[in-house]
């Protein structure tokens, strides 16, 4: 008898379901849900009890079909009247409440999203979790694995009247790019029963428990929640949209304050409650990532003095690794605490970690300091502002904000009158390692400044072109007696020719400097070819005077000769 209701019960799901039936204009369901969550991480190495957390959401769905150009089977989403529900108190969160789509397979299963706004990934996710309530199996004979916004996982369906019971499995893959630092999902705890309908569901409702373990760190979740289709519609924006989803407008995602104020308490407390340095940097910037909209928060507390050294270099760290938006405007607003030099290097220490194009809030405020001078009480901390300047290029040169520093630094040197800044923005531009910047540097060998010829020429050793070897080959015996130690080390970053490779060869042997002798001793070091060297450096042994050049020379004369790359 089973058998027979569920064939009848599954073949009329097949059909009505169909491109024909649902895609009808008839079918724009609407739902009223409720959930409710609760989270909980437990970092092994703080020895604490676990960090939770509890929200109950309420809302409304409407679906609508729609198409991606030519593309079918797509369909519209939107969530109206989201709010947190917190015993007689609700608080809107507007961040539910962008409309969306999801495609569908044959079988019932979202294959895509689409998002015509500029949203985080966090905000992303959450939509998609209102959109996987809607997702289950139209036809129970064959079972496939089913998405969600953690991976892919095994279900098994059974069908218990008009109804069907889902419970997952387990997980057999998961997405490790958004939890790399978790390793296994377990399924603790699965029930879903659905109740279908001709237009997607009637209702759904079930709880589960999911674990996340990694080598330190648990997530738990535990969540049960009600989706019901309403009898009477409400009015929903979703449906003034065009169904042609190319069509729609970009949209942002904006917390309300309420949601502003509470995700900010939270990460107080995630930061201040515990002993963050217990957490590894990469790991705790994977717990900020949920924080992202009010990362901008933590600046008074990070000037404060509030968190021990320790844990404020820890903090640093996470936040150059997040490499948000939000996290490099918060970095490029604590370069203004010209007062807290530690401060200011900790903030630019933390910019060179990411390669994420830089934001057009940070770059601009990188360029003013870049333009109008950066402030500071420490004349180094001032030079690894510029050094940083040139790595950030480096990390992240095909974006449009590292072309406007690229093009601000190459002004600022024809525009600096002070001798200190112009060296600082010809090292900037070495540390980017774009060639495009060597007539610049080459002009600067000339400079009447040896501080300045220094920088061009510290410069020009980090391209790693033919031309900035060439160029720097050609200074070394044009103007050998400024800047020795610099442009051997430059050299010592090429493999150099013979006429220049015996020149200094015969400074490592014959310089009255010690300083001089090292450099070169070091710059033969690097070379390919050393095998006709080493006896004269064997036999220089005999009259180096310099603990440090003889260290040097016997480790050169030890090395093995090495192939052509």
């Amino acid at each position: 008898m089973t058998l027979c209701r569920l064939t009848l019960l599954a073949a009329p799901w097949v059909a009505l379901t169909s491109a024909q039936v649902m895609a009808g204009t008839l079918c724009q369901p609407q739902y009223q849900f409720d959930i409710k969550s609760q989270t909980s991480f437990d970092y092994v190495k703080l020895q604490s009890a676990p960090q939770t957390s509890m929200v109950h959401l309420q809302g409304k769905l409407s679906l609508k079909p729609a198409q991606k150009g030519e593309e079918q089977n797509w369909w519209a989403i939107k969530a109206d009247q989201v709010a947190a529900v917190q015993g007689k108190e609700r608080m809107p969160l507007p961040s539910y409440e962008h409309a969306f789509a999801f495609k569908l397979t044959d079988k019932g299963l979202i294959s895509n999203f689409y998002f015509a706004g500029d949203l985080d990934q966090q905000t992303r996710d959450k939509l998609k979790g209102l959109a996987y309530y809607l997702q289950y199996q139209r036809d129970i004979s064959q079972i496939s694995q089913e998405p969600d916004t953690l991976g892919q996982y095994q279900p098994t369906y059974q069908q218990v009247d008009k109804q069907l019971k889902m419970v997952k499995q387990h997980y057999s893959d998961f997405d490790r790019t958004q939890l790399t630092t978790f390793n296994r999902i377990e399924v603790l705890d699965s029930a879903h029963l659905i109740t279908p309908d001709s237009c997607f569901l009637a209702r759904r409702e079930g709880n589960e428990a999911l674990a996340l373990s990694g080598t330190d760190l648990r997530f738990g979740s535990r969540q049960s929640y009600t989706l019901t289709q309403l009898s009477q519609p409400f009015n929903s924006t979703l449906y003034e949209l065009g169904t042609d989803l190319t069509t729609w407008q970009p949209t942002t995602a904006e917390l309300s304050e309420a949601e502003k104020a509470r995700l900010a308490a939270e990460l107080q407390q995630l930061i201040t409650g515990q002993d963050i340095t217990q957490i590894d940097a990469h790991t705790l910037s994977i717990l900020l990532k949920k924080y992202d909209a009010v990362i901008g928060t933590l600046a008074p507390l990070m000037l404060s003095g509030t968190l021990n050294d320790k844990a404020q270099m820890r903090l640093f760290n996470a936040l150059g690794q997040l490499d948000s938006a939000t996290s490099q405007h918060l970095l490029s607003r604590l370069l203004h605490a010209e007062k807290q030099p530690l401060t200011q290097f900790r903030a630019l220490r933390a910019l060179t970690q990411g390669n994420t194009p830089l934001s057009q809030q940070a770059t601009d405020m990188l360029l003013e300091m870049l333009v109008n001078g950066f402030s500071t009480l420490d004349a180094e901390v001032e030079s690894s502002f510029y050094m940083t300047l040139g790595i950030l290029l480096n990390n992240r040169d095909t974006s449009d904000t590292a072309a406007q520093l690229s093009q601000a630094i190459t002004e600022q040197v024809a525009l600096s009158e002070s001798e200190g800044k112009t060296a600082n923005l010809l090292t900037a531009l070495g540390n980017s390692r774009n060639p495009q910047h060597e007539p610049v540097l080459t002009a600067h060998l000339s400079d009447s400044s040896a501080r300045i010829e220094k920088a061009s020429i510290r410069a020009l050793g980090m391209m790693q072109t033919d031309t900035a070897y060439q160029n720097l080959e050609q200074h070394f015996f044009k103007s050998p007696q400024r800047n020795k130690k610099a442009l051997l080390s430059a050299l010592g970053n090429f493999q150099m020719s013979a006429k220049t490779s015996d020149t200094v060869l015969n400074m490592a042997v014959n310089d009255q400097d010690d300083a001089v002798r090292l450099a070169a001793i070091n710059a033969l070091a690097t070379q390919q070819q050393k095998d006709a060297i080493k006896p004269i450096l064997r036999q220089a042994l005999q009259n180096e005077t310099s603990r440090r050049n003889f260290k040097a020379i016997i480790k050169l004369l030890h090395s093995k000769e090495e192939k052509a790359q």
